[in-house]
């Protein structure tokens, strides 16, 4: 079996979606197995538009977040079972009411809401925030009542920024650096030359490589870098925060759609070297063996987890495989795939790759040829072979031969720090970094490195039905085409300003979905009309590292939120009665 998004991947995708189209239109004899909720929300403040109404299962522990059209919801094809009802929605006192949903009836739950008296303006903080606690790390500082300010503002031109700009808002994003101040000049100059020290572990990557080398920024440009934080975020500095678009909900784009989020029976994690694990997981890969089976990444839990969404049963659906290790650490483990029915993984501190047969639950782990670089993102082509980039600036993409078992690697750009990495139908590897405005390729045919220039970083790249590239630009609120045929380059900005677009997937129609934090949302870019559509995330402040498509349509992430259950999906078009499609 060929991994996404290799040429028979694609085929495969579009036969097993043919044939699940059909199943996910259920027959009129499952509504009499299903039950439906449905209801008005009205507000005493404001206008009520497209708001969110999560209805959650108390016994499966399955949520389901649609949203409002012209004040009225309904949600389809629910389980017969207990659910809390609430609107997720901020500005408003909390209300859940809880009912009954019983096979082939429709339960009534009308939303009075009654607004808290505080006015919600957009800042950028939060979103950012939840973007940087992908990595563990927390906000330094609460937000509330900052003055919201532009960007030129917030960072004023200076030649300091200018650098900041080339190398450090693509990983840190628009938001990322007046959300941990204010410091002084000893805590800037603290926080600024950790990315250089190669024992800077960030990330917690073990020490080694640092994440910025003096080739990419001078030491000069260190100490300008270190002003002009202090200047603008020190002690003294006034709280301030970027003012964002105001974001206006597209009420009949959006009223089809519907989240589906499955809470995780965790075990009792052991503790490593003494420090208790948590709860956190980071990327997911959709099972092309398993209809319905999503592998996790426990990055915060030194875990790789096997979820069942089929199984309605929360006690039974998660099933967890702990990563025994010499050093007794968490490995965290990050990228993660499925390649011919074994897992396989990349470990940010463990430096090895880990390998799963989940008929048997043995892990074994091969010792990356590079260590302390944080091995970060993979993906397999069609030989058998998995490819991977490393998150500091070791300079280098590798590749881990499943047969084998033998490591190649490769250094196509002095100082490089990958991100994301995929590979097309020709076998081809697309790879970007954090500081480096070009995506790269790397030929297998011809044994030859190619380079795309793009106006800013980004981190995570994709490959769409037609071969075409596709890049998200953390910093500069834009997604970039590469065309491989014409190497044509072409940017589309997102419509509403400063956002930090994370991950780009494309779906069965070929649209594309991006993660932007900043404003709380999934994004879908139509490529025939060139428009945007947001949809808000089901949970407040929430963020996702990586998205994925299974063959059926349906869009699979983590959301870091703590309030929120483990994984979630989206189906755009999934909130239908039963037995009609979304296009009747």
């Amino acid at each position: 079996m060929e991994m996404r998004p290799t040429s028979r991947r694609r085929d495969t995708l579009l036969t097993v979606t043919r044939l699940l189209s059909l199943l996910l239109v259920l027959p009129a004899s499952a509504a009499a197995q299903s039950g439906v909720i449905a209801g008005s929300v009205t507000a005493d403040q404001g206008v009520v538009r497209a708001f969110r109404v999560k209805a959650r299962d108390t016994v499966h522990r399955i949520s389901y977040t649609v949203y409002t059209v012209a004040g009225r919801y309904q949600i389809f094809n629910l389980p017969p079972s207990t659910y809390d009802v609430q609107v997720v929605e901020d500005g408003f006192e909390p209300l859940v009411q809880t009912t009954t949903v019983r096979a082939g009836n429709t339960a009534t739950v009308d939303l009075a809401l009654t607004s808290t008296g505080v006015v919600s303006v957009s800042g950028a903080a939060a979103g950012a925030a939840a973007g940087q606690e992908n990595y563990g790390r927390r906000p330094r500082l609460n937000r509330a009542g900052a003055r919201l300010v532009s960007f030129d503002e917030l960072y004023p031109p200076h030649p300091a920024r200018e650098i900041m700009l080339r190398s450090c808002f693509g990983c840190h994003g628009p938001a990322g650096f007046h959300n941990r101040g204010p410091m002084n000049a000893a805590g800037w100059q603290r926080a600024v030359h950790r990315m250089f020290d190669a024992d800077g572990r960030v990330a917690n990557m073990n020490a080694g490589v640092p994440q910025l080398t003096y080739d990419t920024v001078s030491r000069e440009e260190e100490t300008a870098i270190i002003q002009y934080l202090t200047e603008n975020f020190g002690p003294q500095s006034e709280k301030r925060d970027l003012l964002l678009d105001p974001l206006v909900r597209d009420e009949p784009a959006l009223s089809q759609a519907i989240y589906v989020q499955y809470e995780l029976n965790r075990m009792d994690r052991p503790a490593v070297q003494g420090a208790r694990t948590s709860g956190s997981i980071h990327s997911v890969f959709a099972s092309l063996e398993h209809a319905g089976v999503i592998w996790v990444s426990g990055n915060g839990s030194n875990e790789i987890i096997r979820v069942d969404t089929n199984d309605l049963n929360f006690n039974t659906r998660t099933k967890e495989y702990w990563i025994d290790n010499a050093d007794n650490i968490n490995v965290t483990p990050h990228g993660i795939l499925e390649f011919d029915g074994t897992v396989y993984w990349v470990e940010l501190t463990g430096d090895h790759l880990g390998e799963l047969d989940p008929d048997t639950g043995t892990i074994t782990r091969y010792p990356f040829p590079t260590t302390g670089a944080g091995a970060h993102s993979a993906w397999a082509d069609s030989r058998g072979q998995i490819w991977y980039t490393y998150f500091a600036s070791a300079g280098r993409i590798g590749r881990f031969d499943t047969k084998t078992k033998e490591f190649t690697e490769w250094e196509p750009l002095d100082g490089w720090s990958g991100y994301g990495i995929v590979v097309d139908r020709q076998d081809r590897v697309w790879a970007v970094g954090l500081h480096t405005h070009a995506t790269l390729m790397y030929n297998q045919e011809t044994q030859e490195w190619k380079s795309y220039p793009m106006t800013n970083p980004a981190r995570r790249p994709a490959i769409d039905a037609n071969g075409k590239i596709w890049a998200a630009h953390y910093y500069g609120n834009t997604i970039t085409m590469i065309d491989p045929v014409t190497d044509e380059v072409t940017s589309y900005e997102l419509p509403l300003k400063d956002g930090n677009p994370y991950d780009i997937w494309p779906d069965n129609d070929n649209n594309l979905w991006i993660e932007n934090g900043i404003y709380n949302s999934m994004v879908k870019f139509d490529q025939t009309t060139k428009e945007f559509t947001y949809f808000p995330f089901p949970e407040l402040r929430a963020h996702t590292p990586k998205l994925d498509l299974d063959p059926a349509g349906v869009m699979w992430f983590t959301l870091r939120n703590s309030s929120g259950p483990g994984i979630s999906s989206l189906r755009p078009r999934g909130n239908v009665p039963a037995g009609r499609s979304a296009a009747q």
